[in-house]
């Protein structure tokens, strides 16, 4: 069995070593180490990456007990090898594992509700909780989280026998046996994990959740910590930075401005609507058939060519099919009728002009493919004739 450097030292950076087998796989060769402190990907936690003497480490796996370090390069039985991980990476998954410890222990010391689900992306963490949490309980898990920090307590890892786990306190969805690691956060959580953690709360620095959401009756959190939850706060205060600029706004009254140029421009939208619906109906020049009207014009958009219709049922017309040329070659449309009778009419211009649409009995709308205005006029004609 390889000897696992990990579990007895979670700061081992580089480490000597013999590879005990290297066997092929596909176009990869998979090597076995009599020690390393490479953690295979466990427990909501992705392997660790670095080198084998100087040979990129691609992925780090673990079968039957077995630890396999996949390579693009074969090692020879009983090769001396020295090894180097990507401290930085392992430093910044410590951070964010132990983070959501701290957050799940909180969790269930406020409202005893369970983590139910556990996934560390590359840069952030969801976590699941058995229960509901609202807006204030989410900011007092996260305040508490942060506290635990400040307090700098140990971080330490056990290996109680099957006797001592029954008796002891600790969460996890793991049946107790002899061998389970305990990771216990001092005076803030207890649970199984095989992943590697820092000594001290206080080497977190930060825990910051993101968001959240109702979850299968429970709720779902997004949250960052350590380096990343600090670079999650960097971009953050570039962007809040750059809208002060744009909005000669101070800090503290970003969302008041947000909010009043987010009313002026829908004042302007609404009254832009206004304008172009009388645009539109300025420039209609219906062509009456049989009491019913068409029209075929360009740069109309749906709510125009609805205004419109509106106008003419309203002053009497029985049916009308009003079109408008798009820069595509196609041609959008309404149809609407005072006697609730327009399906055969779309049905009919979806066929012969290879169109999609519909809506009520009395009004639809759509799209149709057509290269020729006078087709359309013709078969718009046939109808109302």
């Amino acid at each position: 069995m390889t000897e696992r450097l990990y579990e007895k030292d979670a700061y081992c950076r580089s480490f000597d070593a013999e590879i005990v087998s290297c066997e092929q796989k596909d176009e990869f060769f998979l090597a076995v180490l009599d020690k390393t402190a490479f953690f295979p990907e466990g427990g909501g936690q992705a392997p660790d990456k670095g080198t084998i003497n100087g040979t990129e480490v691609l992925d780090v796996q673990e079968k039957d007990g077995i630890v396999y370090h996949k390579t693009a390069k074969s090692f020879e039985k009983g090769e001396k090898v020295s090894c180097e991980l990507d401290w930085e990476l392992r430093f910044e998954r410590m951070q964010s594992h132990s983070g959501e410890h701290i957050v799940s222990g909180v969790a269930h010391s406020l409202f005893g509700y369970d983590n139910v689900g556990f996934h560390m992306s590359e840069k952030t963490m969801t976590v699941d909780f058995s229960g509901p949490l609202t807006a204030e309980d989410i900011a007092k898990v996260e305040l508490e989280s942060n506290k635990a920090i400040y307090k700098n307590v140990p971080i330490t890892a056990s290996y109680p026998s099957k006797k001592e786990l029954a008796e002891t306190d600790y969460r996890s969805k793991i049946e107790p046996r002899d061998g389970i690691r305990l990771i216990t956060i001092e005076g803030i959580d207890c649970c199984a994990c095989c992943a590697p953690h820092p000594a001290f709360s206080g080497e977190i620095g930060i825990i910051k959740i993101i968001d959240f959401c109702p979850h299968k009756g429970g709720t779902r959190i997004e949250m960052v910590a350590g380096i990343n939850a600090f670079l999650d706060y960097s971009a953050l205060h570039t962007s809040v930075k750059t809208v002060m600029n744009l909005l000669s706004a101070k800090r503290e009254s970003i969302a008041v401005s947000v909010e009043k140029l987010q009313e002026t421009a829908n004042n302007l939208k609404y009254e832009n609507s206004k304008i172009s619906k009388k645009l539109a109906l300025a420039s209609l020049n219906p062509i009456t058939v049989n009491g019913c009207a068409y029209a075929i014009n360009e740069n109309m958009s749906y709510d125009d060519l609805r205004e419109c219709a509106n106008n003419l049922i309203d002053n009497g017309t029985r049916k009308c099919i009003l079109l408008s040329e798009t820069d595509t070659g196609s041609f959008i449309y309404v149809v609407s009728s005072a006697e609730n009778d327009v399906r055969t009419i779309v049905a009919g211009l979806n066929s012969a002009f290879n169109g999609k649409g519909g809506g009520k009995d009395n009004y639809a709308q759509g799209k149709l493919t057509s290269d020729s205005r006078d087709a359309l006029t013709d078969y718009i004609n046939s109808i109302f004739a």
